[in-house]
Protein backbone atom coordinates (compact mmCIF):
# COMPACT_ATOMS: atom_id res chain seq x y z
CA UNK A 1 0.00 0.00 0.00
CA UNK A 2 2.90 2.32 0.76
CA UNK A 3 4.30 1.85 -2.72
CA UNK A 4 0.91 2.28 -4.35
CA UNK A 5 0.61 5.69 -2.70
CA UNK A 6 4.18 6.97 -2.59
CA UNK A 7 6.25 4.91 -5.01
CA UNK A 8 7.34 5.86 -8.51
CA UNK A 9 5.05 4.44 -11.15
CA UNK A 10 5.97 6.45 -14.24
CA UNK A 11 9.51 5.14 -14.61
CA UNK A 12 10.84 1.66 -15.26
CA UNK A 13 12.40 1.27 -11.85
CA UNK A 14 11.46 0.75 -8.23
CA UNK A 15 11.77 4.05 -6.39
CA UNK A 16 10.23 5.96 -3.51
CA UNK A 17 10.90 9.39 -2.09
CA UNK A 18 10.08 10.83 1.31
CA UNK A 19 11.21 13.32 3.91
CA UNK A 20 10.24 10.79 6.58
CA UNK A 21 13.16 8.49 7.52
CA UNK A 22 10.79 5.90 9.01
CA UNK A 23 9.06 5.38 5.64
CA UNK A 24 12.39 4.95 3.86
CA UNK A 25 13.77 2.59 6.52
CA UNK A 26 10.66 0.45 6.16
CA UNK A 27 11.01 0.42 2.36
CA UNK A 28 14.67 -0.60 2.61
CA UNK A 29 13.79 -3.37 5.07
CA UNK A 30 11.21 -4.75 2.61
CA UNK A 31 13.68 -4.61 -0.28
CA UNK A 32 16.24 -6.48 1.79
CA UNK A 33 14.06 -9.07 3.51
CA UNK A 34 11.47 -9.86 0.83
CA UNK A 35 13.43 -9.23 -2.36
CA UNK A 36 16.97 -9.91 -1.06
CA UNK A 37 18.21 -6.76 -2.78
CA UNK A 38 21.92 -6.02 -2.51
CA UNK A 39 22.66 -2.65 -0.84
CA UNK A 40 25.15 -1.88 -3.64
CA UNK A 41 22.27 -1.71 -6.13
CA UNK A 42 20.53 1.07 -4.23
CA UNK A 43 20.99 4.64 -5.43
CA UNK A 44 19.85 7.68 -3.52
CA UNK A 45 19.06 11.17 -4.69
CA UNK A 46 18.48 14.15 -2.40
CA UNK A 47 16.23 17.13 -3.05
CA UNK A 48 17.27 19.94 -0.75
CA UNK A 49 16.41 23.55 -0.08
CA UNK A 50 18.92 26.25 -0.98
CA UNK A 51 20.10 26.87 2.60
CA UNK A 52 20.83 23.20 3.37
CA UNK A 53 24.41 21.94 3.32
CA UNK A 54 24.52 19.06 0.79
CA UNK A 55 27.35 17.20 2.56
CA UNK A 56 25.66 17.44 5.96
CA UNK A 57 22.39 16.20 4.50
CA UNK A 58 24.13 13.35 2.67
CA UNK A 59 25.78 12.37 5.95
CA UNK A 60 22.43 12.57 7.80
CA UNK A 61 20.62 10.33 5.29
CA UNK A 62 23.50 7.86 4.92
CA UNK A 63 23.76 7.44 8.69
CA UNK A 64 19.99 7.34 9.24
CA UNK A 65 19.36 4.79 6.50
CA UNK A 66 22.58 2.86 7.18
CA UNK A 67 23.70 3.19 3.56
CA UNK A 68 27.18 3.91 2.20
CA UNK A 69 27.86 7.53 1.20
CA UNK A 70 28.75 6.21 -2.26
CA UNK A 71 25.08 5.30 -2.82
CA UNK A 72 24.14 8.99 -2.85
CA UNK A 73 24.64 9.90 -6.50
CA UNK A 74 22.77 13.17 -7.08
CA UNK A 75 21.86 16.19 -5.01
CA UNK A 76 19.34 18.65 -6.39
CA UNK A 77 18.96 22.11 -4.89
CA UNK A 78 15.60 23.86 -5.17
CA UNK A 79 16.56 27.36 -6.31
CA UNK A 80 13.02 28.59 -5.60
CA UNK A 81 13.89 28.44 -1.89
CA UNK A 82 16.77 30.94 -2.06
CA UNK A 83 16.31 33.51 0.68
CA UNK A 84 13.90 31.49 2.83
CA UNK A 85 14.86 29.60 5.95
CA UNK A 86 14.39 25.89 6.38
CA UNK A 87 13.00 24.48 9.60
CA UNK A 88 15.81 22.77 11.58
CA UNK A 89 14.04 19.40 11.60
CA UNK A 90 13.57 19.29 7.81
CA UNK A 91 16.30 17.24 6.11
CA UNK A 92 15.05 17.39 2.53
CA UNK A 93 13.58 14.57 0.49
CA UNK A 94 15.53 11.39 -0.11
CA UNK A 95 14.64 9.26 -3.13
CA UNK A 96 15.63 5.61 -2.99
CA UNK A 97 15.99 3.84 -6.32
CA UNK A 98 16.88 0.22 -6.96
CA UNK A 99 16.39 -0.01 -10.69
CA UNK A 100 14.29 -3.18 -10.78
CA UNK A 101 11.02 -2.73 -12.65
CA UNK A 102 10.03 -6.28 -11.63
CA UNK A 103 9.82 -5.27 -7.96
CA UNK A 104 7.81 -2.16 -8.89
CA UNK A 105 5.31 -4.27 -10.82
CA UNK A 106 4.96 -6.76 -7.95
CA UNK A 107 4.41 -4.02 -5.37
CA UNK A 108 1.80 -2.16 -7.43
CA UNK A 109 0.02 -5.43 -8.26
CA UNK A 110 -0.10 -6.52 -4.60
CA UNK A 111 -1.40 -3.06 -3.59
CA UNK A 112 -4.10 -3.16 -6.27
CA UNK A 113 -5.20 -6.65 -5.23
CA UNK A 114 -5.41 -5.56 -1.61
CA UNK A 115 -7.53 -2.50 -2.51
CA UNK A 116 -9.85 -4.62 -4.65
CA UNK A 117 -10.32 -7.19 -1.88
CA UNK A 118 -11.17 -4.50 0.70
CA UNK A 119 -13.65 -2.92 -1.70
CA UNK A 120 -15.32 -6.24 -2.49
CA UNK A 121 -15.54 -7.24 1.18
CA UNK A 122 -16.90 -3.94 2.43
CA UNK A 123 -18.99 -2.40 -0.34
CA UNK A 124 -22.08 -4.39 0.58
CA UNK A 125 -21.83 -3.53 4.29
CA UNK A 126 -22.24 0.25 3.99
CA UNK A 127 -25.43 1.70 5.31
CA UNK A 128 -26.95 5.01 4.44
CA UNK A 129 -27.68 6.98 7.41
Amino acid sequence: MLYLGEGAKTTDETAIGSSNPLILKFFLAILKSVYNLDVQKIRCELNLRADQDPEKMKHFWAKTLKLPHANFKHINIDRRTVGSRTYPYYKGVCHIKCGSVAIQRKLTHIGSLFCQRVIENNLGTWRSG
